[in-house]
């Protein structure tokens, strides 16, 4: 089972970073995790060689940074999570995944505040190619999240969604472990065209999902304990998953992603993201490698 216990928060002080740190807190002291917070200074390489160091300016941002990165690392000590921070140079993303892989990171925690924005987030943002290479889970704080600090305390489940996609069904390991951590129920969802919804045959898909989604549990060697296992029905799949999230007050979604980027995909690229854009709580998403492989239960949703 995936274990959670050095968890990283890629910040740059902006309200959603600030969020992001609130949920950060949580996690932590739920899963008793230890916290790196790093802040990637853009400006490391601006000066010259010839100045001998950064501008007065450049040396000004960079005491800044640091002295609010030691603000929150103080505020997490307070709150009784052991804390330490980095401050990095260079391509914010290159810098965060340098950093997952050198600091053994187990969960990396990122904000969002593109409420509109799907077109940059998809190409080429920070975001995107953090998601799609980390080696290790992605937690996103998207925009709608009213209360990012008692995310800890909602009640409701861990949703699991799957498209039954080879590539993305094995992030069930994540979602069933931490549901046990949180002590939350775990909820496995797929979306089906809203065209069936009324048909004849509608009383016999959820059975058929259901066992598809304990054939997943099975492949993937991980015991869950009785999911729920839901059926949605939309025209537009990151819709419905969002309305699942938000009508059972989820206190997760996880997702299973693919490491090609966007445009490569062969899913449609804005779904995750419009997820992680509208979802009322935080999105976990694992990244895989495709596969050739087809799931037993797939040509029959």
């Amino acid at each position: 089972m995936p274990s959670f216990q050095r968890v990283l928060l890629a910040t740059d002080f902006s309200p959603a970073s600030q969020a992001a740190f609130e949920t950060a807190l949580g996690v932590c002291r739920t899963l008793r995790a230890s916290l790196v917070l790093l802040h990637v200074f853009e400006y490391a390489d601006a000066a010259p060689p010839e100045a001998g160091g950064r501008p007065i300016e450049l040396e000004t941002f960079y005491e800044e940074a640091r002295t609010r990165l030691d603000g929150l690392k103080r505020t997490a000590q307070r709150a009784g999570i052991v804390c330490e921070t980095v401050i990095g140079g260079g391509a914010p993303s290159l810098t965060i995944l340098d950093t997952i892989a050198t600091n053994k990171v187990d969960l990396a925690i990122l904000g969002t505040n593109a409420l509109h924005g799907f077109e940059r987030l998809i190409f080429g943002s920070v975001a995107e190619d953090v998601l799609r290479k980390s080696p290790c889970p992605v937690l996103t704080v998207g925009p709608q999240i009213q209360d990012p600090a008692g995310i800890a305390e909602i009640s409701g489940p861990t949703v699991f969604a799957t498209d039954f996609d080879a590539t993305t069904i094995r992030a069930v390991r994540y979602a069933e472990s931490l549901s046990k951590a949180t002590g939350s129920p775990l909820h496995c969802l797929h979306v089906l065209p809203r065209s069936v919804e009324d048909t004849s045959e509608e009383c016999a898909l959820p059975r058929i999902v259901t066992e598809a989604l304990q054939q997943i549990a099975a492949e993937s060697g991980t015991a869950i304990e009785v999911p729920v296992c839901a059926v949605a029905y939309g025209s537009e799949i990151s819709n419905a998953v969002v309305d699942y999230a938000r009508c059972k007050n989820a206190k997760l979604i996880v997702l299973g992603v693919r490491q090609a980027s966007m445009l490569a995909s062969h899913v449609p690229a804005h779904i995750a993201y419009r997820i992680i854009t509208e979802a009322p709580c935080p999105v976990l998403t694992m990244a895989f490698a495709s596969r050739r492989h087809t799931h037993a239960m797939a040509a029959c949703l």
